[in-house]
């Protein structure tokens, strides 16, 4: 996204404007006034993707993307983004940078797939030359550049939430009360088949509703917020003669998040083994002890947690995981938005996985009422008991070339032996199995503690 700047820089270079310390002092101050600008309301994302290809294929990784990272990562603060787009055939001096930039960017850094995201970006129906010059609409959406409506992401929804109201006849198990007209109970399927399809049926169900409210939205947003300076910034806008709700924008799609898909995975595959194929219990007790948030039912808690689980290089759980997330895929892939878009999995958590947690009861994988849901496409927490090259395994095992607005997983690395060693064959390794987002926490258990206790300090 930044070849012109690229260009700039080059051109400097070669009449003896700049040279790479002055160009670095004008990219650190630049940062300086950004994170001046933005953390005072922090939550806010400006993100400057950096690495890639150009719209031809051609490489992008340039000295300016180096700078950039090399800069944000000295600086220790919050803002800008700065995102690294790694090719499968990344020099390694620009592996090695991305690498550094995992653990010593505090938290912040976040590495993409670039091959991956760019064919699960044209898969999904944008025009390649479009696809390569993608970046992050925020926090980790992936989208082409200057070319969509105002949807782009624009839900969130709870598929264990979802998941629950199957097995508990359309009821909340927190509170009781009806929120769907689904009336079956995990105790009145007689197969798994049956139950994984009344699972995709309601899911079907709700992600219909959903559209229909966006489609009403995006009317909405055309008549009573045209937005005409951003639209005539957004490509097509003006030789369409259209504002980019109304149909200017060369992409009308909508994009958004399914949250809790490995908690499902794990649940359905609890369920497949536990009841329907093992016979260690029946639906009916199953259904009992999560009513009562397994008080009571600790040896088939004990059970339930002891299955194998997505994240552990299982193939069978693996496989689950793959179902759940190919049909919240197909239930997108479905919907055509009103000027002929269609809607993107943009896989994410963000504070969601705690929020849409307190709102689940107990599951069948053995997790307890409230707590949170598994952070993106990561196995959730406990189930990558394999390590995390079985764990990275699993996670590339998905199908994640249908995730036209990219799959982000959160890894956490231990700082006692995360090390350039360690990392770099982990991180080629994700990428190059077609792995989207990796975001690298590696910042110490003891470290969060004292951040929490003293956050002046930190």
């Amino acid at each position: 996204c930044f070849g012109c700047e690229a260009f700039y820089l080059e051109r400097d270079l070669v009449c003896g404007r700049e040279d790479l310390a002055s160009a670095r002092e004008l990219v650190t101050e630049l940062f300086v006034k950004l994170h001046e600008r933005i953390a005072p309301a922090d939550g806010w994302v400006e993100a400057l993707p950096v690495g890639g290809c150009h719209a031809d294929g051609s490489p992008a990784i340039s000295p300016l993307s180096h700078l950039m990272v090399e800069v944000i990562a000295e600086l220790q603060q919050t803002h800008p983004s700065v995102y690294v787009r790694l090719p499968v055939a990344a020099p390694p001096e620009f592996v090695d940078l991305a690498v550094d930039y995992l653990l010593r960017g505090g938290n912040r850094a976040q590495v993409y797939g670039d091959d991956a995201v760019v064919a699960a970006l044209h898969r999904a129906g944008v025009a390649l030359e479009d696809a390569r010059h993608w970046t992050a609409g925020g926090c980790m959406e992936v989208s082409p550049q200057g070319c969509n409506c105002d949807l782009l992401f624009s839900f969130a929804h709870n598929v264990a939430r979802t998941f629950e109201l199957i097995l508990n006849g359309g009821c909340l198990l927190l509170t009781g009360e009806r929120v769907g007209p689904h009336r079956r109970t995990l105790a009145d399927y007689a197969s798994f088949a049956e139950l994984y399809d009344a699972f995709a049926a309601e899911l079907a169900r709700e992600l219909a509703i959903l559209f229909q409210r966006l489609d009403v939205y995006l009317e909405a947003y055309a008549e009573f917020r045209p937005s005409f300076l951003l639209s005539s910034m957004v490509h097509d806008c003006l030789e369409r003669g259209r504002n980019l709700n109304a149909g200017g924008a060369r992409y009308t799609n909508y994009g958004g998040s399914g949250v809790g898909i490995p908690n499902v995975a794990d649940s359905l595959y609890a369920l497949e083994q536990a009841v329907y194929v093992r016979g260690q219990y029946r639906a009916a007790q199953v259904l009992e002890a999560l009513r009562a948030d397994f008080q009571g039912f600790g040896p088939m808690q004990a059970y339930l947690r002891g299955l194998p689980k997505y994240g552990a290089d299982d193939p069978g759980a693996d496989a689950m995981a793959d179902r759940v997330l190919r049909s919240f895929a197909a239930c997108l892939a479905g919907h055509r938005t009103p000027h002929g878009g269609t809607v993107l999995p943009i896989i994410l958590g963000f504070t969601w996985v705690v929020s849409f947690g307190e709102q689940v009861g107990a599951t069948p994988d053995g997790r307890n009422a409230g707590r949170p849901l598994a952070h993106g496409l990561s196995p959730q927490s406990g189930a990558a008991t394999a390590g995390l090259t079985a764990a990275i395994h699993s996670a590339t095992r998905l199908s994640l070339e249908r995730v036209g607005g990219g799959g982000a997983m959160m890894w956490d690395l231990d700082p006692a032996w995360a090390s350039a060693a360690t990392l770099t064959p982990l991180l080629t390794t994700f990428t190059g199995q077609g792995g989207h987002i990796f975001q690298g926490n590696v910042i110490s258990v003891d470290a969060l503690r004292q951040a929490q206790e003293r956050p002046e300090e930190h």
